[in-house]
């Protein structure tokens, strides 16, 4: 039996038929167009992460939305996984959905591991903050790994919320990344 041949511009068509095309979509594909590009050149493999959950409207005057959850746990890890194996990441995520190198403190109150000094004990300013490395176990080289891979620029975070953002994000970054080839 032979395979059904599937037209990719009735699927575009379909696609913006049936999900509203987000404003920003070109914008963001044009910078996920760059980051493959110069990541290829640099001879860098570059993968494309998709991480948390999505929301689908239930009727047009939107007041309702069915959600489908996902914390983004294993996103998040998988990203510092391919980065620490040497490849660039487009991690393509839900809103406020766990984050490379920020997921594992993810059950922490922030402000119960940050002290305040007064100006008193920090010369020349009205005061500072100061973590609590106990609260925050490894948040140092947590952090310093952070701003390696952000002044590396090995990671591109594209935020979405809904499920025609998200079905038209993934579309951009297929796109982009179709441009530098396989490995």
């Amino acid at each position: 039996m032979a395979e059904p041949r599937i037209r990719v511009s009735s699927i575009d068509g379909k696609l913006a038929q049936e999900f509203a095309v987000p404003s920003h979509v070109e914008e963001v594909k044009a910078k996920m167009s760059a980051f493959a590009t110069h990541h290829a050149a640099a001879g860098r493999s570059v993968v494309l992460i998709t991480s948390g959950g999505t929301k689908v409207p239930l009727e047009s005057r939107t007041v309702r939305f069915l959600d489908n959850f996902s914390s983004g746990r294993r996103g998040a890890a998988s990203a510092e996984y391919f980065i620490d194996s040497g490849y660039a990441v487009v991690f393509l995520h839900r809103h406020r959905s766990l984050y490379p190198y920020t997921r594992t403190f993810s059950t922490i109150n922030m402000l119960d591991a940050l002290q305040f000094r007064s100006g008193e004990e920090v010369s020349g300013s009205s005061g500072g903050v100061v973590v609590d490395q106990q609260v925050l176990p490894n948040v140092a080289k947590v952090l310093k790994r952070y701003q390696e891979v952000k002044d590396g620029g090995l990671l591109l975070p594209i935020e979405f919320s809904t499920l025609s953002e998200y079905l038209h994000l993934l579309k951009a970054a297929a796109q982009a990344l179709g441009t530098i080839g396989t490995d």
